[in-house]
């Protein structure tokens, strides 16, 4: 480990020039000291634009790490880990700029927790609390407290030392959820925390592809028994396992009320809708929820007028 290196902000990405540059300029326009943190990019893409771009952008900073992988998607994330130093890893999505002063918080939090190695969360304001920091004493509170937001990578935050007890072989993680894996790799620690401050601010996604993956049989079947699995390892309670997957489910509610019923665009593959019925959901289960989504967008346009 590099000394003073607080921070690695690792940001896997298949080379989409429109996000990558405008994430990229708001960590640095940030005027931190380029000797407490490192910026890991791996490339899993075939963008030459992108890739003669980042090299050219490279000679300005000492502190980029740029790999090219052949990793699939999601598990790119774990390639951008394994090339960090810093104390704590950061994911930082390649579309979601950082806020003025979100990278000397970090190197705060570091430098405030270094000792006790909290596992934490930054749900970026997404919750319905306050925005500020909780504090679990348990992991079953804090799988709770999180919902199904552990299935969101932006929070994905982990220790190094941490990081390295976890398995090298990229087979032993979730192909599509290989951030919640990590997550949930420490369950006995003494505090667990879930900062809901705002520090990424999220580019539009216009019409460039975001996923390409079967949406439903992701959050239907995948995601959820992620979940089953803490349960019947006796991590979790029944009533948190009953709690996130009813939460999840009006989660993929929305989705379908989005891209099913409004037709928005969408580049997820939707057609393992009726797959995901008879795991953990049914038919009438998902359209109960879809119809309370519906009232409340009802509502919400009554309420523009």
């Amino acid at each position: 480990m590099s000394l003073g290196l607080k921070v690695s902000l690792c940001m896997p990405t298949n080379g989409v020039v429109e996000w990558v540059f405008p994430v990229l300029e708001s960590i640095y326009n940030q005027g931190v000291d380029e000797g407490l943190f490192e910026v890991v990019i791996t490339d899993n893409g075939h963008n030459e634009d992108f890739k003669s771009q980042i090299r050219e952008f490279i000679l300005k900073h000492q502190n980029i790490v740029y790999a090219e992988t052949n990793a699939l998607p999601f598990i790119n994330e774990i390639e951008s880990y394994k090339r960090a130093r810093g104390e704590l890893i950061k994911f930082v999505n390649h579309r979601t700029k950082l806020v003025e002063g979100s990278l000397n918080r970090l190197i705060e939090f570091v430098e405030e927790y270094r000792s006790e190695k909290p596992v934490v969360y930054y749900s970026n304001g997404v919750l319905e609390i306050d925005k500020k920091k909780h504090e679990y004493g348990s992991f079953d509170q804090f799988v709770k407290h999180l919902s199904y937001w552990s299935s969101w990578s932006t929070g994905m935050t982990i220790w190094k030392d941490d990081f390295e007890k976890l398995p090298d072989d990229v087979s032993e993680y979730n192909e599509l959820f290989p951030h919640t894996n990590i997550l949930f790799a420490e369950r006995t620690r003494e505090k667990y925390i879930i900062d809901n401050s705002v520090i990424f601010d999220e580019i539009p996604q216009g019409k460039k592809p975001k996923g390409n993956y079967d949406l439903f049989f992701a959050f239907g079947v995948e995601y959820p028994w992620i979940i089953c699995t803490l349960l019947r390892d006796k991590s979790i309670s029944v009533d948190t396992f009953k709690y996130v997957v009813d939460k999840n489910l009006g989660f993929i509610a929305g989705l379908y009320y989005l891209y099913c019923v409004r037709k928005k665009y969408c580049s997820y593959d939707l057609s393992g809708e009726s797959g995901m019925y008879g795991v953990f959901y049914t038919k009438a289960g998902l359209l109960k929820k879809v119809a309370a989504v519906f009232v409340k967008d009802v509502i919400r346009f009554l309420m523009r007028r």
